[in-house]
């Protein structure tokens, strides 16, 4: 088994679990004013772990949910199991789970990452749309693609042509920073849109669909899997390290 392999198989496991669940009624394990936690989140991170373990029982995992996940091997494994959970338990179609793994950076053995310099060499990048049946791999150094088809970050040099998308997240106060943003980019731009998943938007600028993307303070688990689809696909993710992490 490759680590290509398990990567797939556990993102659409995470899938049909997100099929099964999407449009039923939803148990809640968690509601905040700006996020929800649902227990579709914790049966596809459980489905995605016991794939990973089940093939790689010594690579160290790190969840949304659960936080870090021991083991001693030289790889680890991030993954979000439901990014865009809130569109998710509103029915609307926009949604996925990623996973994501890497060759520990040297010295980070003994700990988890935060930053994105410390994740170490990427090596695998697996995002699943159940809505749109869309599966984006990416492998270092082999490209990457979309339900087998190689694809590529859009050509777009000029602001006016562009189509970017902005992610509000769900930190409490964050608001004012967004709408600021938001005011001074959407005259520059040919349209801003805000999708509510952030994996999925990194794969939708790697494919072309959007020219760029813009979030703050995006977790580790939340950007892996799409840093490989962007890298392999020709894009750029520039990740700007901010001292408070909470």
């Amino acid at each position: 088994m490759t680590l290509r392999q398990t990567a797939i198989a556990a993102a659409r496991a995470a899938g049909e679990i997100q099929r099964a669940h999407y449009g039923t009624i939803l148990g809640v394990d968690l509601a905040t004013r700006h996020d929800v936690k649902l227990e579709a989140d914790r049966l596809c991170e459980q489905a995605i772990v016991g794939t990973i373990r089940r093939d790689w029982p010594d690579h160290a995992i790190l969840t949304e949910e659960a936080g870090p996940i021991g083991g001693d091997g030289d790889h680890w494994w991030l993954i979000d199991p439901l990014d865009g959970t809130v569109n998710f338990f509103y029915g609307l179609p926009y949604f996925c789970t990623s996973v994501a793994c890497y060759r520990r950076a040297v010295g980070e053995r003994g700990g988890f990452p935060r930053p994105l310099s410390t994740l170490g060499e990427p090596l695998v990048g697996v995002v699943y749309a159940p809505p749109t049946d869309e599966l984006f791999v990416a492998e270092a150094g082999e490209g990457a693609t979309c339900n087998g088809v190689g694809i590529h970050a859009a050509a777009a040099t000029e602001l006016s042509e562009a189509i970017a998308a902005v992610g509000f997240g769900s930190r409490e106060g964050s608001e004012r920073h967004y709408v600021e943003q938001v005011r001074r980019l959407a005259p520059h731009l040919r349209k801003l849109r805000c999708l509510g998943s952030a994996a999925y938007d990194l794969c939708n600028v790697a494919c072309g669909r959007l020219t760029a993307f813009y979030e703050m303070r995006l977790r580790p688990w939340e950007i892996a899997a799409g840093h490989v689809v962007l890298r392999e696909a020709g894009a750029v993710l520039d990740a700007i390290e901010l001292e408070e992490q909470t």
